[in-house]
């Protein structure tokens, strides 16, 4: 089976990343829910962690000096959503604050971004459709965000729009606003959607600040993965929520991530992994169908002397998920990954 091992930073053996001939074949940059804005340190909802807005600036940019000085060269970097906070919007400053974290990235290219709530929160699907977080260029096809790429040869990512189906960022009169309106009014009645109030479990994820996947996108994902099979590719998954129930917290999940799960099972050999953000403590879980499911800690809640992003390094046999700050380090390893698990 495919195994992973998740190792404390002083555990973590560094001459892996020393020896010439365990160089790695690519590595690549993660990080998610940066949340800038130039506000003042806040709470969070629960009260848990303090959210630092403007020390984000400093923590992307330690980010970014780490990997144009490592040891090896990073090919991208795959930002996971919420790049600046839904306040931006209220402060009427959301351009000026896109346009501030994006120049912390320092021309780091190329940059894969992926769309969370707080970007829906402050621009139009139209119009992030047509700015610089636009890195699936769908607008001529659908409304959605998403697409593919191949990272090196026998493994690829798979992008998804975890926020097609929505009310947030379109028109009341669209028809997937409808839809998803209707959606959300089956279970949750209380007055405002986004109070998950009288909702038990898994039912919790019918709040506004979730999503879905629209049934062309579902189709979409499932044709990718047949080329996928075909090709005898490994993939990666990514996207902004969650799509498994114990991969972080249950309010944070996919409307329909049991029509995404059904996808992915059935390629189990081929999906290694799917990695996301939005529920900021992060969590790990390894499914029953030998699917890692990695969601990444927030940025935003990291104390001043830490940070929270990640480097993964891609070897023939397995791969190195290194963390820094509140991201721990993981071993995926690949070389039993067509074993069924007992």
């Amino acid at each position: 089976m495919a195994t992973i091992a998740i190792m404390e930073k002083s555990s973590l053996n560094l001459n892996l990343y020393q020896n010439d001939h365990l160089k790695p074949i690519v590595s690549f940059g993660l990080i998610t829910d940066i949340h800038y804005a130039n506000n003042d340190d806040q709470w969070n909802y629960s009260r848990t962690f303090l959210r630092r807005y403007r020390n984000s600036l400093n923590l992307v940019d330690q980010a970014c000096s780490y990997w144009l000085n490592g040891i090896y060269s990073i090919a991208f970097i795959i930002q996971l959503g919420d790049l600046i906070d839904g306040s931006c919007q209220t402060n009427k400053t959301s351009i000026s604050d896109l346009e501030t974290i994006l120049k912390q990235f320092r021309n780091i290219s190329p940059i894969y971004h992926i769309w969370g709530n707080h970007e829906l929160y402050s621009f139009t699907r139209k119009e992030l459709l047509n700015g610089p977080l636009c890195s699936f260029d769908t607008k001529n096809i659908s409304s959605g965000h998403y697409g593919t790429f191949e990272v090196c040869p026998n493994l690829r990512i798979i992008a998804i729009d975890t926020y097609e189906l929505s009310v947030l960022g379109i028109d009341k009169n669209n028809e997937i606003y409808i839809q998803s309106m209707n959606l959300l009014r089956k279970y949750n009645h209380n007055e405002s959607i986004n109070d998950p109030t009288g909702l038990d479990g898994y039912q919790q994820r019918f709040i506004q600040l979730n999503g879905g996947l629209t049934q062309k996108q579902l189709i979409w994902l499932k044709e990718q993965l047949i080329k996928a099979k075909y090709l005898h590719e490994k993939v990666i998954i990514v996207g902004h929520i969650l799509i498994h129930p114990k991969a972080g917290d249950e309010l944070a999940l996919v409307w329909n991530y049991e029509d995404v799960l059904d996808i992915l099972w059935t390629f189990d050999n081929t999906v290694l992994a799917y990695i996301a953000g939005h529920s900021h403590e992060g969590a790990y879980f390894y499914d029953e169908k030998n699917i890692h499911h990695l969601t990444l800690q927030a940025l935003v809640e990291c104390e001043p002397d830490t940070n929270a992003f990640a480097t993964v390094h891609v070897y023939k046999e397995y791969l190195i998920i290194e963390g820094v700050g509140r991201i721990g380090t993981y071993r995926i390893d690949l070389t039993n990954f067509n074993e069924k698990r007992e």
